[in-house]
């Protein structure tokens, strides 16, 4: 077995032009931080990846876990810091899952409504 670091793995996905490699080790390391509660990290990495790799108008499928991760991590930095661009960063990322959740409830609705719940913690209204 030959194990790769993770700035092997991003080397061979250019090297290679794979764009599934790429994702894959991008949501890899946001999906780490996101649950470390690591949420600046969490932005950090994503506006790198949208310098290096910026994606077109077509919403993928796997951008939704981008936007919930984001959108935690925003708000819960909004939270911390009382930071107004936190707090509207995160309102942007739940207006696209809210859009999504008007699609289809089944799968997105809980997205939203995490997203949701999270704004209300930061707005203070925690009834």
């Amino acid at each position: 077995v030959n194990v790769k670091s993770l700035d092997e793995l991003n080397s061979i996905a250019e090297r290679t032009n794979s764009a599934a490699l790429v994702w894959q080790n991008f949501m890899g390391q946001m999906a780490l931080n996101f649950w470390m509660r690591e949420y600046k990290d969490v932005v950090e990495l994503s506006e790198k990846h949208s310098e290096k790799y910026p994606s077109s108008q077509q919403k993928r499928a796997l951008d939704v876990f981008r936007t919930l991760f984001e959108g935690v991590a925003y708000l819960s930095l909004a939270r911390d810091t009382k930071r107004a661009k936190w707090k509207i960063r995160g309102e942007k990322a739940l207006k696209y899952m809210s859009q999504l959740a008007s699609m289809s409830k089944w799968n997105f609705g809980n997205k939203s409504k995490l997203l949701q719940a999270e704004l209300h913690y930061v707005e203070g209204n925690l009834e």
